[in-house]
Order: C-alpha cells, then sequence, then structure tokens
C-alpha cells in the first residue's frame, strides 16, 4: 500500500522524528548494556584473532607428522587442530548474536523498530525512511546508531532508493574506564549475552 498511496493517506502511521545527535539522558538507562555489548566485542574479536593465527600457522601435513613422530596415537596437535574447527562455528554464532544485540539494543535507545517510518535532518534535508535494519556502532569516542530502508518520495509515497541515518552520541569522560569491581561486572554480562540465545535455541 505504500508503494502506490501517500504515506498521509495511511491510518496509523505517525513519523519516528529522531534528532541527529542523541543524548546522554536517552542513553542512560541502556548504558550497562552498551558497555556489556563493548566487552562481548572486543572478547570475539580475541577469540577470531587466536583462531586465524591458529588456522594458519601450520599446515595439516605438519601437525600430522609431528603427532606421529613424537606422541604416537595420541595426536594432540591434530586433536587441537579439529577442536578448533568446532571453534570457528561457534565464533559465527557469535558475531550473529552480537549483531542481533546490537539491534535490539538500538532499537530500545531509538525507540524504532522495523516498519516504522523515520524523519530526520540528514545532511540539511529532512528525510524519511521506512526502517528495515537498525543497529549501532561503539568506539572510544561515539556511539553510532544507524537506521536503514527505504526512502519516501517528496509526493510521500515510498520509493525503491535505500537511505541510511545515523544518528551519534559522544561518550562521556566516565564512560571509559570502567574500575575492577563493574570491568568484573561487565564480563559477566557478557557471558550471559553470549549464552542467552544459545540456550534459547537448545544449545544448537
Amino acid at each position: 500500500m505504500r508503494d502506490v498511496m501517500p504515506i498521509d493517506f495511511l491510518d496509523g502511521e505517525e513519523d519516528r522524528v529522531l534528532p541527529p545527535a542523541i543524548s546522554e539522558a536517552k542513553v542512560k538507562p541502556y548504558l550497562s548494556g552498551l558497555q556489556a555489548l563493548d566487552e562481548a566485542e572486543r572478547i570475539f574479536e580475541m577469540f577470531t584473532n587466536a583462531a586465524c593465527a591458529l588456522d594458519r600457522s601450520v599446515p595439516n601435513e605438519n601437525l600430522a607428522m609431528a603427532d606421529r613422530i613424537w606422541f604416537g596415537p595420541e595426536r594432540p596437535f591434530q586433536a587441537a587442530r579439529e577442536a578448533f574447527a568446532h571453534i570457528e562455528t561457534d565464533l559465527e554464532r557469535w558475531e550473529q548474536q552480537i549483531e542481533a544485540e546490537r539491534s535490539q539494543l538500538a532499537q530500545a535507545v531509538l525507540g524504532v523498530r522495523p516498519g516504522d517510518i523515520v524523519a530526520s535532518q540528514q545532511n540539511g534535508a529532512l528525510t524519511r525512511i521506512s526502517a528495515e535494519s537498525i543497529s549501532l556502532y561503539s568506539t572510544e569516542k561515539r556511539v553510532s546508531f544507524v537506521v536503514s530502508g527505504r526512502r519516501f518520495r517528496r509526493d510521500g509515497t515510498l520509493g525503491k532508493i535505500s537511505e541510511t541515518m545515523s544518528f551519534t552520541l559522544d561518550r562521556a569522560v566516565g564512560d571509559g574506564k570502567q574500575s575492577p569491581d563493574k570491568t568484573a561486572k561487565h564480563r559477566g554480562a557478557v557471558v550471559s549475552l553470549l549464552m542467552r540465545r544459545r540456550n534459547a535455541s537448545g544449545g544448537a
């Protein structure tokens, strides 16, 4: 219906108007979630780098020969390589889980869900899109919330061109380094974050 009828004629459709910069007050209720997500991404990067290093460092033939010469039937090197192959599968699942957490957190902060109409001043012009994907990306200096979707034409109908809106939050001074106690709590939250969806899917 949106493709052929101006949005003004559709009942129940209200724009979610968002400013380019997100206030600290809007993010404050979700600050612990952001910090847990930061920690999860650091841990994920560490595991990914270790997996890449092990996968590329020694060819399988070399490991098999070392096992035969020094360890016989025990094959500890080959067993370690096979165990790490399972970790690669875990890494793919964790990456999907982290992206899902990004999306859920961004939706909560912005108050936007897929299918909502989002309006904002972007590059000096008012832009309206039908939200399809919502996520966030975090650095030490800022958090960027990103909403992507098809843009509305000037006549109010939904076009075919995709648009990405970005909303930023500059991190406060107190949101950088954490005390050891808080860091430990966030690492505990990370374990819960990474395991939550695994348990929900039956450990698959």
